[in-house]
C-alpha cells in the first residue's frame, strides 16, 4: 500500500493543532522534526484541495508531498516516537523505552492511531481521568485512538472499560496495547457511537472533535448513570459558551474545566432534566 507524506513547515505549537485536525480528517498519523510537520495518509484517499482547506487558515502551504511505502512510513513514525510524562502520575512510552517508577506506566506501540499522549487534548483528558475514582466503575473511552485512556481507567481499577472507535486501525492498535499493558477488562468496539453498550456507564471520556461530541451528547446522557461523569475534550477555548448551552439541554452540570494552548477540556456531572 502506498502513502503520501505531506511536509509542512511550521512551529511546534501550530504543528500540534494541525496534527489534530489532519488526523480527524483521515490522516493516519504525524511526526514533527526540525520545524517540519510530516502527515501521512493513504495515497488512495489523498485530496489536495481538502488538505489546503485545512492548512490555509494558518497561512501556510505544503512544502512538499512525497510518495512512500508502508515499511518506510512505519520506520519514520517509530523513530520519532518519544516518551511523554502527563501530569504527575502518568508515563507513556513505547516498548523500547525503559519503564519508570511512576504510578501509571503505560506502553503504547507506535502506530498511526491518535491518542499517543503527545497532543494537548489527550493530556488534558488523561489528567482529568486520573483524578477520578474509577474503582469498580464502568468507563467508556469514546474515540479511543491508541487506547491510552481506556488502559489508564483499567489501571485505576475500573470494573469494565469500553473502548470505541470508528477506525479499525485504532481498534487494532488498542487491542495490541491492551496486551502490552496486560489489562484484562478493556473491551473494544468498532463503532461511531455508544449505542451498543447495554449497561449504564459511570464515567465517559470523549476526546474527539467538537461537532461529533455535540452530536453524541444525547447518547452520552442516555448511557450515563445518575451523577455519572462526562469528560469532553477536542474543543477550542472559543467553543466554551456553545458547549455549555448544548450540554445544559441534556442535564449536564459543569464541574471543572482546564485549558492548554487553546484547547479546552470540560468535566460535567449528569443530573435529571425536569
Amino acid at each position: 500500500m502506498e502513502y503520501k507524506a505531506v511536509h509542512i513547515l511550521c512551529d511546534d505549537e501550530t504543528s500540534e493543532t494541525l496534527s489534530f485536525l489532519l488526523q480527524e480528517n483521515g490522516y493516519e498519523g504525524t511526526s514533527f522534526e526540525k520545524n517540519q510537520l510530516i502527515a501521512y495518509c493513504k495515497a488512495s484517499t489523498f485530496d489536495l484541495l481538502a488538505l489546503k482547506s485545512i492548512i490555509q487558515p494558518f497561512n501556510i502551504e505544503p512544502d512538499k508531498i512525497l510518495d512512500i511505502g508502508l515499511q518506510n512510513w512505519n520506520q519514520i513514525w517509530e523513530s520519532n516516537f518519544k516518551e511523554v510524562y502527563i501530569g504527575d502520575h502518568i508515563h507513556v512510552r513505547a516498548p523500547f523505552h525503559p519503564a519508570k517508577n511512576i504510578k501509571h506506566d503505560i506502553i503504547i506501540l507506535p502506530k498511526m492511531a491518535f491518542g499517543t499522549g503527545h497532543h494537548e487534548t489527550t493530556q488534558l483528558s488523561a489528567i482529568a481521568l486520573e483524578k477520578l475514582d474509577c474503582k469498580n466503575k464502568i468507563v467508556l473511552d469514546m474515540g479511543c485512538g491508541s487506547g491510552l485512556l481506556a488502559i489508564l481507567a483499567s489501571q485505576k481499577e475500573a470494573k469494565d472499560v469500553f473502548a470505541i472507535d470508528y477506525d479499525q486501525n485504532c481498534i487494532n492498535n488498542t487491542n495490541e496495547n491492551i496486551q502490552l499493558n496486560k489489562v484484562k477488562n478493556v473491551f473494544t468496539m468498532k463503532d461511531d457511537s455508544p449505542s451498543k453498550i447495554e449497561d449504564g456507564v459511570d464515567i465517559i471520556v470523549s476526546n474527539i472533535v467538537k461537532n461529533i461530541n455535540l452530536k453524541l451528547l444525547p447518547q452520552f446522557a442516555g448511557k450515563l448513570t445518575e451523577n455519572g461523569i462526562l469528560i469532553l475534550c477536542g474543543f477550542l477555548t472559543k467553543d466554551f459558551k456553545n458547549l455549555i448551552q448544548e450540554s445544559t439541554k441534556y442535564g449536564f452540570l459543569l464541574t471543572d474545566k482546564n485549558t492548554q494552548n487553546g484547547w479546552l477540556q470540560t468535566q460535567f456531572i449528569k443530573k435529571n432534566v425536569d
